[in-house]
């Protein structure tokens, strides 16, 4: 299920099933909120987007997720809506991702501002993590942690073991604006387009990290694959590798535990 958002007002445009991987659909001055699978939302005419306050479309949707999987008590998650979204990421992190050689990874991704100076703002599933950079000696794979996610107070201190990672990814193409009266684009008339294309939530290319110890230790964890850490611990953290050639587009993603 997708829902699509207006990126002017935020409304709701409309509401449609989630298309067959690899299509692709315009999307200009659009954006999606997905709707984890299986499953659906009910969306009428007093559903919202925003303020993401517990009765919104991300929010309920959340909450489906988790009554999918009763092992689980909470759900934490960033719909990458607002530039306050942007503050839960960790934009200077450097982490030595173990499944990667124990290589330490800059941060290499493109996303909104939610400080100052200049000014704020972010996009809706315009968060990328970057392709690898095969020129630097070594590589440097594209690279997005998320800011520590404190789970102590939906835990009673106690934190946890085990978890289990939801996530949305897609594919966006876009198309140059030509108005040309010469050379091979003479007579061309041609509007820039952006395309969204629904893609493998788990390619080759992607790979996925948590960590319950603040970024001290890394383990891979699979997308809504509940994976047990042994040891309890409250500071929660999230890493995306791209080894890829293109660009990874992150719309969302959540932590049940």
């Amino acid at each position: 299920m997708r829902i699509i958002g207006d990126l002017t007002s935020f409304d709701i445009l409309q509401v449609e099933k989630t298309p067959q991987l690899n299509e692709d659909q315009p999307f200009n001055g659009r954006f999606a909120v997905s709707v984890p699978e299986p499953g659906s939302l009910d969306v009428d005419r007093n559903s919202y987007i925003l303020p993401v306050d517990g009765g919104d479309v991300s929010s309920l949707a959340m909450q489906r997720l988790l009554a999918q999987f009763p092992m689980y008590s909470n759900v934490v998650f960033n719909p990458l809506l607002e530039s306050s979204d942007v503050g839960d990421l960790d934009l200077s992190a450097t982490p030595a991702v173990s499944a990667i050689g124990g290589t330490t990874v800059r941060t290499r991704a493109q996303t909104g501002r939610s400080t100052g100076p200049l000014p704020l703002g972010n996009v809706p599933n315009m968060t990328a993590i970057l392709p690898q950079n095969n020129a630097a000696s070594p590589v440097r794979p594209g690279m997005l942690v998320t800011d520590t996610i404190d789970i102590g107070p939906l835990t009673g201190g106690a934190g946890a073991d085990e978890f289990l990672v939801w996530w949305k990814i897609y594919s966006f193409d876009t198309t140059d604006d030509i108005m040309s009266s010469y050379g091979a684009t003479a007579g061309v008339n041609q509007p820039a387009t952006k395309e969204i294309t629904e893609i493998d939530q788990e390619p080759a290319n992607l790979s996925v990290y948590i960590s319950h110890d603040d970024g001290t230790t890394w383990t891979p964890i699979g997308r809504q694959e509940p994976t047990d850490l042994i040891v309890f611990d409250t500071d929660v953290r999230l890493a995306f590798v791209n080894t890829g050639s293109n660009k990874i587009y992150l719309a969302s993603y959540a932590i049940l535990f």
